[in-house]
């Protein structure tokens, strides 16, 4: 499973998780993805295969409602809740490598278009 971090977390993850061996990207530190709009960040994820890591909640709900209207698949979704993965704590980021690693070690979920509260 391919993941894309959104630009709200740190490159810092993707970097941990690759030297891990896992395959991860991070919006922050891909100057032609910094700064997307959010339905077109969603596209590329989608035709990259890569599920989207998250903690925009609302905007990114409603976008993937969107697509399934409209027939379109998407990756998958990884919704992170800013109350347990606070970036002002010292457990940040350490504590989204952790959950990330897990959840790609045990693959809870299979196939597309499916979202996953982290």
């Amino acid at each position: 499973m391919k993941l894309l971090l959104d630009e709200m977390h740190a490159p810092s993850i993707a970097e941990s998780l690759t030297q891990e061996g896992f395959d991860v990207l991070a919006v922050a530190a891909e100057a032609d993805l910094r700064g997307m709009a959010d339905d077109e960040l969603l596209a590329i994820a989608a035709d990259h295969g890569r599920v989207l890591v998250t903690e925009n909640v609302t905007d990114f709900l409603q976008l993937v409602a969107q697509r399934a209207t409209a027939g379109s698949a998407h990756a998958g979704l990884i919704l992170t809740n800013p109350r347990r993965f606070n970036r002002a704590t010292v457990a940040y980021p350490g504590n989204v490598i952790v959950a990330l690693k897990d959840f790609l070690t045990q693959l809870p979920v299979t196939g597309d278009s499916w979202t996953w509260w982290l």
